[in-house]
Protein backbone atom coordinates (compact mmCIF):
# COMPACT_ATOMS: atom_id res chain seq x y z
CA UNK A 1 0.00 0.00 0.00
CA UNK A 2 1.39 3.62 -0.84
CA UNK A 3 1.59 5.78 2.15
CA UNK A 4 1.66 9.55 0.37
CA UNK A 5 0.17 10.98 3.62
CA UNK A 6 0.77 9.05 6.56
CA UNK A 7 -1.02 9.21 9.93
CA UNK A 8 1.62 7.81 11.97
CA UNK A 9 5.73 6.73 11.50
CA UNK A 10 7.44 4.07 12.85
CA UNK A 11 11.55 4.95 13.05
CA UNK A 12 13.53 2.28 13.24
CA UNK A 13 17.25 2.83 14.83
CA UNK A 14 19.82 0.44 12.85
CA UNK A 15 22.61 1.55 15.20
CA UNK A 16 21.04 0.00 18.25
CA UNK A 17 19.67 -3.25 16.58
CA UNK A 18 23.84 -3.49 15.76
CA UNK A 19 24.28 -3.10 19.21
CA UNK A 20 22.01 -5.39 20.75
CA UNK A 21 23.52 -7.54 18.20
CA UNK A 22 26.99 -7.06 19.37
CA UNK A 23 25.89 -7.49 23.36
CA UNK A 24 24.19 -10.75 22.37
CA UNK A 25 27.28 -12.44 20.61
CA UNK A 26 29.28 -11.37 23.33
CA UNK A 27 27.20 -14.11 25.05
CA UNK A 28 27.42 -16.74 22.53
CA UNK A 29 30.85 -15.56 21.13
CA UNK A 30 31.64 -19.31 19.60
CA UNK A 31 28.82 -19.85 18.25
CA UNK A 32 26.70 -18.70 14.45
CA UNK A 33 24.10 -16.09 14.14
CA UNK A 34 20.55 -16.44 12.51
CA UNK A 35 18.95 -13.36 11.99
CA UNK A 36 14.82 -13.95 12.17
CA UNK A 37 13.44 -11.29 9.91
CA UNK A 38 9.75 -12.96 9.61
CA UNK A 39 6.66 -10.84 9.22
CA UNK A 40 8.46 -8.24 8.21
CA UNK A 41 11.19 -8.12 10.41
CA UNK A 42 8.61 -8.37 13.33
CA UNK A 43 7.32 -4.83 11.60
CA UNK A 44 10.81 -3.00 11.41
CA UNK A 45 11.41 -4.08 7.95
CA UNK A 46 12.81 -7.08 6.67
CA UNK A 47 14.68 -5.61 3.89
CA UNK A 48 15.90 -2.80 5.57
CA UNK A 49 17.05 -4.90 8.48
CA UNK A 50 18.56 -7.77 6.44
CA UNK A 51 21.03 -5.16 4.41
CA UNK A 52 21.96 -3.12 7.37
CA UNK A 53 22.62 -6.52 9.53
CA UNK A 54 24.09 -8.55 7.33
CA UNK A 55 27.41 -8.28 7.83
CA UNK A 56 27.26 -9.01 11.25
CA UNK A 57 25.33 -12.14 10.75
CA UNK A 58 25.78 -16.14 8.94
CA UNK A 59 22.25 -16.98 8.21
CA UNK A 60 18.37 -15.26 8.35
CA UNK A 61 15.45 -17.02 8.81
CA UNK A 62 11.70 -15.75 7.17
CA UNK A 63 8.33 -17.82 7.78
CA UNK A 64 7.45 -18.77 4.10
CA UNK A 65 8.55 -18.22 0.93
CA UNK A 66 7.81 -15.30 -0.26
CA UNK A 67 9.60 -13.41 2.66
CA UNK A 68 12.70 -15.48 1.78
CA UNK A 69 11.94 -14.26 -2.01
CA UNK A 70 11.96 -10.64 -1.39
CA UNK A 71 15.23 -10.63 0.35
CA UNK A 72 16.77 -12.52 -2.22
CA UNK A 73 15.30 -9.73 -4.78
CA UNK A 74 16.68 -7.32 -2.64
CA UNK A 75 20.25 -8.84 -3.24
CA UNK A 76 20.51 -10.30 0.19
CA UNK A 77 22.99 -13.21 -0.43
CA UNK A 78 23.69 -15.12 2.52
CA UNK A 79 21.81 -18.03 3.32
CA UNK A 80 18.12 -18.49 4.07
CA UNK A 81 15.97 -20.49 6.16
CA UNK A 82 12.52 -20.83 5.62
CA UNK A 83 10.39 -22.33 8.43
CA UNK A 84 7.19 -23.23 6.78
CA UNK A 85 6.23 -26.74 5.30
CA UNK A 86 7.36 -27.14 1.83
CA UNK A 87 4.87 -28.48 -0.62
CA UNK A 88 4.81 -29.37 -4.24
CA UNK A 89 3.36 -26.14 -5.66
CA UNK A 90 6.51 -24.28 -3.51
CA UNK A 91 9.58 -26.88 -4.39
CA UNK A 92 10.89 -25.19 -7.47
CA UNK A 93 11.15 -22.18 -5.90
CA UNK A 94 13.47 -22.87 -3.52
CA UNK A 95 15.86 -24.08 -6.07
CA UNK A 96 15.47 -21.06 -8.38
CA UNK A 97 15.97 -18.52 -5.37
CA UNK A 98 18.63 -20.58 -3.60
CA UNK A 99 16.46 -20.64 -0.17
CA UNK A 100 17.06 -23.65 2.43
CA UNK A 101 14.23 -25.81 3.33
CA UNK A 102 12.78 -27.15 6.43
CA UNK A 103 12.06 -30.91 6.12
CA UNK A 104 9.92 -31.96 9.11
CA UNK A 105 7.78 -34.89 7.93
CA UNK A 106 9.13 -37.74 5.98
CA UNK A 107 7.17 -36.77 2.24
CA UNK A 108 9.32 -33.45 2.25
CA UNK A 109 12.07 -36.22 0.91
CA UNK A 110 10.06 -36.50 -2.06
CA UNK A 111 8.50 -33.35 -2.57
CA UNK A 112 11.89 -31.40 -3.31
CA UNK A 113 13.80 -30.98 -5.77
CA UNK A 114 17.55 -32.42 -6.79
CA UNK A 115 20.20 -29.79 -5.39
CA UNK A 116 17.75 -28.45 -2.63
CA UNK A 117 19.90 -27.64 0.58
CA UNK A 118 17.49 -28.30 3.82
CA UNK A 119 17.41 -28.08 7.59
CA UNK A 120 15.87 -31.17 9.71
CA UNK A 121 13.12 -29.90 12.48
CA UNK A 122 12.96 -32.25 15.09
CA UNK A 123 9.97 -31.81 17.67
CA UNK A 124 11.34 -31.75 21.05
CA UNK A 125 8.34 -30.25 22.37
CA UNK A 126 7.14 -27.52 20.84
CA UNK A 127 4.04 -29.33 19.20
CA UNK A 128 4.03 -27.64 16.84
CA UNK A 129 5.73 -29.89 13.46
CA UNK A 130 9.00 -31.59 12.88
CA UNK A 131 10.07 -35.23 13.31
CA UNK A 132 9.48 -36.95 16.87
CA UNK A 133 12.58 -37.93 18.82
CA UNK A 134 11.79 -41.48 17.90
CA UNK A 135 11.57 -41.07 14.37
CA UNK A 136 16.06 -40.10 14.15
CA UNK A 137 17.27 -43.37 12.86
CA UNK A 138 13.88 -43.60 10.32
CA UNK A 139 14.84 -39.87 9.35
CA UNK A 140 18.16 -40.58 9.24
CA UNK A 141 18.22 -43.28 6.81
CA UNK A 142 16.02 -40.72 4.98
CA UNK A 143 18.93 -38.28 4.75
CA UNK A 144 21.07 -40.72 3.13
CA UNK A 145 19.19 -42.49 0.33
CA UNK A 146 17.90 -38.62 -0.54
CA UNK A 147 21.46 -37.71 -1.11
CA UNK A 148 20.44 -35.92 -4.69
CA UNK A 149 19.23 -33.21 -1.49
CA UNK A 150 21.63 -31.18 0.55
CA UNK A 151 20.99 -31.48 4.20
CA UNK A 152 22.54 -28.43 5.75
CA UNK A 153 21.69 -28.37 9.25
CA UNK A 154 19.74 -29.85 11.99
CA UNK A 155 17.20 -27.84 14.77
CA UNK A 156 14.47 -27.76 17.12
CA UNK A 157 12.86 -25.11 19.46
CA UNK A 158 12.32 -24.59 22.75
CA UNK A 159 9.02 -23.75 24.24
CA UNK A 160 9.39 -21.76 27.11
CA UNK A 161 13.27 -20.22 26.87
CA UNK A 162 11.85 -16.96 27.62
CA UNK A 163 11.77 -16.89 31.06
CA UNK A 164 14.07 -18.51 33.72
CA UNK A 165 13.80 -21.17 35.98
CA UNK A 166 12.07 -23.84 33.66
CA UNK A 167 12.71 -27.46 33.77
CA UNK A 168 11.01 -28.29 30.32
CA UNK A 169 13.76 -26.05 28.91
CA UNK A 170 16.21 -28.97 30.08
CA UNK A 171 13.91 -31.27 29.15
CA UNK A 172 13.83 -30.77 25.16
CA UNK A 173 17.65 -29.97 25.27
CA UNK A 174 18.37 -33.44 26.74
CA UNK A 175 15.86 -34.66 23.95
CA UNK A 176 17.99 -32.66 21.50
CA UNK A 177 21.57 -34.09 22.04
CA UNK A 178 20.26 -37.47 22.26
CA UNK A 179 18.79 -36.83 18.67
CA UNK A 180 22.28 -35.26 17.17
CA UNK A 181 23.92 -38.39 18.16
CA UNK A 182 22.48 -40.09 14.72
CA UNK A 183 23.64 -37.20 13.17
CA UNK A 184 27.26 -36.99 13.57
CA UNK A 185 27.98 -35.47 9.96
CA UNK A 186 25.09 -32.68 10.30
CA UNK A 187 27.50 -29.60 9.69
CA UNK A 188 25.14 -27.05 11.52
CA UNK A 189 23.07 -28.19 14.88
CA UNK A 190 20.45 -24.96 16.40
CA UNK A 191 17.90 -24.64 19.01
CA UNK A 192 18.22 -21.47 21.29
CA UNK A 193 16.11 -18.27 20.68
CA UNK A 194 17.33 -15.00 22.60
CA UNK A 195 16.02 -16.60 25.90
CA UNK A 196 17.57 -19.80 25.20
CA UNK A 197 20.97 -18.01 24.04
CA UNK A 198 20.66 -15.38 27.24
CA UNK A 199 19.19 -16.98 29.75
CA UNK A 200 20.06 -20.23 29.71
CA UNK A 201 23.74 -19.63 28.94
CA UNK A 202 24.96 -22.26 30.85
CA UNK A 203 23.39 -24.82 28.51
CA UNK A 204 25.00 -26.19 25.12
CA UNK A 205 24.27 -23.60 22.39
CA UNK A 206 25.60 -25.78 19.52
CA UNK A 207 26.75 -24.77 16.22
CA UNK A 208 24.18 -21.21 15.79
CA UNK A 209 21.48 -19.43 17.42
CA UNK A 210 18.25 -18.41 16.41
CA UNK A 211 18.17 -14.38 16.93
CA UNK A 212 14.79 -12.50 16.58
CA UNK A 213 13.42 -10.38 19.34
CA UNK A 214 16.73 -9.74 20.61
CA UNK A 215 18.40 -7.84 17.71
CA UNK A 216 15.01 -5.21 18.49
CA UNK A 217 15.49 -4.75 22.04
CA UNK A 218 13.20 -7.45 23.31
CA UNK A 219 13.23 -10.83 24.79
CA UNK A 220 10.57 -13.47 23.95
CA UNK A 221 8.97 -14.08 27.34
CA UNK A 222 7.96 -11.83 29.93
CA UNK A 223 11.36 -11.57 31.43
CA UNK A 224 13.23 -8.14 30.28
CA UNK A 225 16.76 -7.65 29.71
CA UNK A 226 17.58 -4.27 30.75
CA UNK A 227 20.32 -4.37 28.44
CA UNK A 228 18.87 -4.41 25.28
CA UNK A 229 17.07 -1.47 23.91
CA UNK A 230 14.07 -1.35 21.74
CA UNK A 231 15.07 -0.25 18.07
CA UNK A 232 11.91 0.63 16.75
CA UNK A 233 9.56 4.14 17.95
CA UNK A 234 6.19 4.40 16.88
CA UNK A 235 4.51 8.17 16.85
CA UNK A 236 1.93 9.52 15.66
CA UNK A 237 -0.24 13.26 16.38
CA UNK A 238 -2.92 15.19 17.68
CA UNK A 239 -5.43 15.54 14.45
CA UNK A 240 -7.83 16.95 16.60
CA UNK A 241 -8.30 18.99 20.29
CA UNK A 242 -11.54 19.40 21.49
CA UNK A 243 -12.90 20.90 24.78
CA UNK A 244 -14.98 17.90 26.90
CA UNK A 245 -17.32 18.14 29.47
CA UNK A 246 -17.96 16.32 32.74
CA UNK A 247 -19.88 13.20 32.39
CA UNK A 248 -18.88 13.26 28.66
CA UNK A 249 -18.72 9.65 26.98
CA UNK A 250 -15.81 8.65 24.69
CA UNK A 251 -16.12 6.18 22.04
CA UNK A 252 -18.23 3.15 21.01
CA UNK A 253 -19.19 1.32 24.56
CA UNK A 254 -19.13 4.60 26.55
CA UNK A 255 -16.95 2.61 28.49
CA UNK A 256 -15.48 5.76 29.63
CA UNK A 257 -16.63 9.10 31.38
CA UNK A 258 -14.80 12.68 31.65
CA UNK A 259 -13.90 13.15 35.25
CA UNK A 260 -13.63 16.82 34.88
CA UNK A 261 -13.71 19.74 32.20
CA UNK A 262 -10.68 19.50 30.16
CA UNK A 263 -9.66 18.81 26.64
CA UNK A 264 -9.36 15.51 24.80
CA UNK A 265 -7.61 14.79 21.80
CA UNK A 266 -7.98 12.69 18.65
CA UNK A 267 -4.90 10.56 17.03
CA UNK A 268 -5.61 9.19 13.80
CA UNK A 269 -4.35 5.95 14.50
CA UNK A 270 -6.40 2.95 15.76
CA UNK A 271 -6.23 -0.71 15.55
CA UNK A 272 -6.09 -1.11 11.83
CA UNK A 273 -3.14 0.51 12.77
CA UNK A 274 -2.04 -1.94 15.28
CA UNK A 275 -2.79 0.31 18.65
CA UNK A 276 -4.12 -3.12 20.04
CA UNK A 277 -8.21 -2.46 21.14
CA UNK A 278 -7.52 -4.44 24.13
CA UNK A 279 -5.40 -1.54 25.68
CA UNK A 280 -8.60 0.81 25.66
CA UNK A 281 -8.61 2.77 29.01
CA UNK A 282 -4.96 1.09 29.83
CA UNK A 283 -2.99 2.94 27.31
CA UNK A 284 -1.11 5.72 28.38
CA UNK A 285 0.81 7.78 25.49
CA UNK A 286 3.71 10.06 25.93
CA UNK A 287 3.39 14.60 24.28
CA UNK A 288 5.72 16.96 25.51
CA UNK A 289 7.45 14.56 27.94
CA UNK A 290 4.15 13.92 30.00
CA UNK A 291 2.05 11.00 29.92
CA UNK A 292 -1.86 10.76 28.68
CA UNK A 293 -4.35 8.56 29.58
CA UNK A 294 -5.85 6.83 26.54
CA UNK A 295 -9.37 6.29 27.11
CA UNK A 296 -12.87 5.23 25.51
CA UNK A 297 -12.27 2.08 22.85
CA UNK A 298 -9.95 2.56 20.76
CA UNK A 299 -11.37 1.93 17.20
CA UNK A 300 -10.38 1.11 14.19
CA UNK A 301 -8.62 4.33 12.38
CA UNK A 302 -8.71 6.70 15.94
CA UNK A 303 -7.66 6.39 19.32
CA UNK A 304 -8.65 9.51 22.32
CA UNK A 305 -6.59 10.75 24.84
CA UNK A 306 -7.50 13.20 27.61
CA UNK A 307 -5.38 16.33 28.12
CA UNK A 308 -6.93 16.88 31.59
CA UNK A 309 -6.54 20.74 31.41
CA UNK A 310 -3.97 21.23 28.99
CA UNK A 311 -4.97 22.56 25.38
CA UNK A 312 -1.92 20.82 22.89
CA UNK A 313 -2.01 22.20 19.15
CA UNK A 314 -2.97 20.28 16.66
CA UNK A 315 -0.16 18.34 14.84
CA UNK A 316 1.39 18.06 18.24
CA UNK A 317 4.07 14.78 18.20
CA UNK A 318 2.25 11.40 20.33
CA UNK A 319 4.83 8.75 21.39
CA UNK A 320 2.59 5.80 21.09
CA UNK A 321 5.14 2.48 21.69
CA UNK A 322 9.33 2.95 22.28
CA UNK A 323 11.35 5.68 23.22
CA UNK A 324 11.08 7.11 26.40
CA UNK A 325 6.89 5.74 26.22
CA UNK A 326 5.64 2.29 26.88
CA UNK A 327 7.74 0.04 25.19
CA UNK A 328 5.95 -3.10 23.58
CA UNK A 329 6.68 -5.16 26.71
CA UNK A 330 4.59 -2.78 28.39
CA UNK A 331 1.70 -3.44 26.07
CA UNK A 332 2.28 -6.62 26.10
CA UNK A 333 1.84 -6.96 30.03
CA UNK A 334 -1.36 -4.70 30.05
CA UNK A 335 -2.95 -6.09 26.71
CA UNK A 336 -2.39 -9.69 28.27
CA UNK A 337 -0.15 -10.80 24.93
CA UNK A 338 3.09 -11.52 23.98
CA UNK A 339 5.78 -8.38 22.62
CA UNK A 340 5.51 -10.70 19.38
CA UNK A 341 2.00 -9.91 18.82
CA UNK A 342 2.28 -5.97 19.38
CA UNK A 343 5.38 -5.56 16.92
CA UNK A 344 3.64 -7.62 14.13
CA UNK A 345 0.43 -6.06 14.53
CA UNK A 346 1.62 -2.80 13.50
CA UNK A 347 0.24 -2.49 9.56
CA UNK A 348 1.60 -1.68 6.56
CA UNK A 349 -0.31 1.70 7.34
CA UNK A 350 2.37 2.59 8.81
CA UNK A 351 5.78 3.96 7.43
CA UNK A 352 8.90 2.80 8.42
CA UNK A 353 11.59 5.17 8.30
CA UNK A 354 15.06 4.34 9.60
CA UNK A 355 18.05 6.39 11.82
Amino acid sequence: MKNHFPNSTATVNLGQAKENLRKIKEIVPHQKILAVVKCNAYSHGAVGVSKSIEDHVDYFAVTNLDEGIELRMAGIKLPILVYGVPTYETAAAYVTHQLTATVSHVTHFSILMDGTSYHLNFDTGMGRIGFYPEQAEEVRNLAVANQRLICSGIYSHFATAGDPGSDYVNRQHEKFKHILKSFTEIPLAHMSNTGGATIYKDLDQFDMVRLGLGIFGYNSGNFRHEWLDPVLTWSSVISQMRPIKKGAKVSYGCTWSCPEDGYIATLPVGYGDGVTRSLSNKLKVLINGKFYQQVGNITMGTTMVYLEKDKINVGTEVTLLGGKSWNAHDWAEHAGTNVHEILTNISERVVIQYS
